[in-house]
């Protein structure tokens, strides 16, 4: 997996993305009526690995309640070759810490690994078999667009936001599509299609049949998000881009 990953690696853009986000609709009895926030994105290669810096703030405005801001921020470093991730993410509410996770995770090849927790408190989580990092599975999701042969697609994706083991992420990988013409994207980077990807994260709970939510996105193959629809149950979260910058690779 490795070779592959890192030959699809090469192909990347690194770039800086910012996203709107607003709310796309609410279903029946659900307490928030709107939301309010940004998201914004940065991803790197740095030669041995990449590294990702995120930024996720929100406000939910309630019908009978106060409103709630919640923001996490993300900072990573993952190697190229899939064996070490380094991660630090905190959350707030209304302003307040709430939670932070740090911490280093290992694997070996395919046969799985662990996370090593040093806050919120020290402690080891094993990674079952198959447990890919972050920029790993996105690379290996363009593979799969790719190549077309499996639409759907089923991996243990470890990101850190959570002190407990990587939950499997089920892929359901549409045909490319063109994009808006209009599109961001394409006056930056003269892109002109990406593929529809839907994806539904599970805890790690056998018995737990529905997803904890599910995104549905537009995929380049260059690795950038062009738009995105979170679905949290009762309602729905839309991320659209306004803002790309292409960052400069490297000379290693």
């Amino acid at each position: 997996m490795a070779a592959t990953v890192m030959a699809l690696g090469a192909q990347m853009s690194p770039h800086r993305a910012a996203y709107r986000l607003t709310l796309a609709s609410s279903r029946e009895g659900s307490r928030v009526t709107g939301v309010v926030g940004a998201m914004n994105f940065a991803w790197n290669d740095v030669c041995r690995g990449w590294t990702t810096e995120q930024r996720f703030q929100i406000r939910f405005l309630y019908s009978e309640a106060d409103d709630q801001e919640m923001t996490t921020s993300y900072t990573t470093w993952e190697a190229k070759d899939g064996s070490v991730y380094r991660f630090n993410v905190r959350k707030q509410t209304s302003g307040q810490p709430d939670e932070e996770m740090k911490g280093v995770a290992t694997l070996n090849g395919e046969a799985g690994g662990v996370a090593h927790f040093e806050r919120p408190k020290p402690l080891d989580v094993e990674l079952a078999p198959g447990t890919v990092f972050p920029t790993a599975h996105t690379l290996l999701l363009i593979d799969q667009a790719r190549r077309g042969d499996t639409p759907v697609y089923v991996r243990p994706v470890f990101d850190g936001s959570e002190a407990e083991e990587a939950g499997p992420v089920s892929a359901v990988i549409g045909q490319a599509k063109p994009l808006a013409k209009d599109a961001v994207v394409v006056a930056a980077l003269h892109k002109d299609k990406a593929w529809p990807v839907h994806l539904a994260f599970f805890a790690n709970d056998e018995q737990q049949a529905l997803p904890d939510y599910d995104t549905a996105m537009m995929l380049m193959d260059n690795g950038i998000v062009q738009s995105m629809l979170i679905d949290y149950g009762d309602f729905k979260v839309r991320a659209e881009l306004v803002a790309l910058e292409p960052l400069p690779k490297p000379a290693c």
